[in-house]
């Protein structure tokens, strides 16, 4: 899921901002010593939101308020908070993200309750900051998640229109059939389930390319990253997603010599 701030679809709404290019969240100012929470249990420290791998959780030690806080120490715009592997939908947690003026705690994205467990990009104006928190209401169970990203979204140069199947839909499976010796169905077993979503992209200028997709793809080949790939119209449809193998190898494709090239996603949904 994709939640917009309000003077975000404010601009998109005047035209200012088109609202259904891809948005890959890959850069990533958190580390395990830049964000804290306001408690945790022994084992599920908040530093674990710091590792991309969705295994390590932060666990608070009670369903009261929490706030996650996040000491950027960058100039650069912010504009983006990704979330994966979390409880804040099942658990009934409000959800908002707060920055730092220097004097006071300033809203910049509202209050909302997410749809699912999904993983979720919460994305508002960019802006430098130097501290953000992520307010967690209380809810009905102790709120848990296991990445945070935090950082400026790279919008894809062009949309993607045909061929792609959103990773929410694109579901894998490995399956064990049962069947009698006389072919009667004896039962359907999923050994295994993820999934893939492919990616066509083309009409990619060179310069554009060179600018902001080589740094992404240099960093995707070790790194997982959160996928929006038409945020208006689709905002369920949002992933937390890796290369299935080597990143894309993108090739001028005729007649107009643009780049093309096609990514292989697995992920979470």
């Amino acid at each position: 899921m994709i939640v917009i701030s309000s003077a975000l679809v404010l601009a998109q709404q005047s035209g200012d901002v088109d609202g259904d290019l891809p948005a890959v969240g890959w850069r990533n100012v958190v580390t395990a010593g830049s964000i804290v929470a306001d408690t945790q249990e022994a084992n599920f420290p908040a530093s674990n939101l710091a590792n991309p791998a969705t295994h390590l959780e932060w666990r608070a030690a009670d369903d009261s308020e929490q706030y996650l806080t996040v000491t950027t120490n960058e100039t650069d715009d912010i504009d983006y908070v990704g979330i994966a592997k979390h409880n804040f939908g099942s658990a009934e947690i409000p959800v908002s993200v707060e920055a730092y003026d220097g004097a006071n705690w300033n809203e910049i994205v509202e209050e909302v309750m997410l749809a699912d467990d999904g993983p979720v990009i919460l994305r508002f104006e960019a802006q430098s900051i130097g501290q953000l928190r992520i307010r967690l209401q209380a809810g009905s169970d102790n709120p848990r998640a296991a990445v945070v990203y935090v950082g400026k979204l790279l919008d894809l140069e062009r949309k993607v229109y045909v061929g792609h199947t959103p990773l929410p839909d694109g579901i894998e499976a490995e399956i064990a059939n049962g069947r009698s010796e006389s072919g009667n169905f004896l039962g359907r077993i999923v050994l295994g389930e993820w999934r893939a979503s492919p990616v066509p992209l083309s009409l990619i200028s060179p310069a554009w390319f060179r600018e902001h997709m080589r740094p992404f793809l240099k960093a995707a080949n070790e790194t997982p990253f959160f996928f929006a790939w038409r945020p208006a119209s689709y905002p369920y449809e949002t992933g937390y997603a890796w290369f299935t193998g080597s990143v894309p190898k993108p090739a001028p494709a005729g007649p107009s010599n643009l780049i093309a090239m096609d990514w292989q996603l697995s992920g979470i949904v």
